[in-house]
């Protein structure tokens, strides 16, 4: 029985690994434009610090800087938002602190399965909502984006923290709308 389980964990760590590199791993380019476009109006700050970048969105736009996966479904509500892109897999611990400095409509999304604790941390931020719908990815592979979730925060002038994740994999995005 000893001998199985260590086997079993052995085949789960190999079949994990697997998983994540099915993915299409991609290095698509900071736009530092857009970055000091976009800083003007707002700043997010994500511990650890990784690498991300903005961009327009809508239907086809890049998920995230480091695989190809695109939006496919966008909720109107989200349409010429401006989409922070970060890391596909956030490592567990991963907190943001958001600086609006002007009014605007926040979203934050995350996978169902892949949500890096989120799904239990937003139900007790203040001032977030649960939204009925959320964005789509990679919808021609089957169901692997097809499960999101997301919350919304009509924000004001100030600053905003978001909690670290309390697992591994968060596929998280966020959306700013400017009032």
């Amino acid at each position: 029985m000893v001998l199985f389980s260590i086997y079993l964990v052995i085949l789960v760590s190999i079949a994990r690994k697997i998983y994540d590199n099915l993915g299409v791993k991609a290095d698509h380019p900071v736009d530092k434009e857009m970055l000091n476009l976009v800083e003007k109006d707002f700043i997010v700050t994500p511990s650890p610090n990784f690498r991300y970048s903005y961009s327009i969105m809508r239907e086809g736009v890049v998920q995230h800087l480091d695989r190809d996966y695109t939006y496919d479904i966008v909720p109107k509500e989200l349409e010429n938002g401006i989409l922070f892109q970060g890391i596909h897999r956030l490592p567990k611990g991963t907190s943001f602190l958001i600086e609006l400095k002007k009014p605007a409509t926040v979203y934050f999304i995350f996978h169902q399965s892949s949500d890096g604790g989120y799904s239990k941390i937003f139900p007790y931020l203040e001032g977030w909502q649960k939204c009925g719908l959320a964005p789509k990815y990679d919808i021609s592979n089957g169901a692997h984006g097809l499960n999101m979730s997301m919350y919304k925060l009509d924000g004001k002038t100030g600053t905003y923290n978001i909690n670290p994740s309390n697992e591994e994999r968060g596929c998280v995005s966020i959306v700013f709308k400017l009032l």
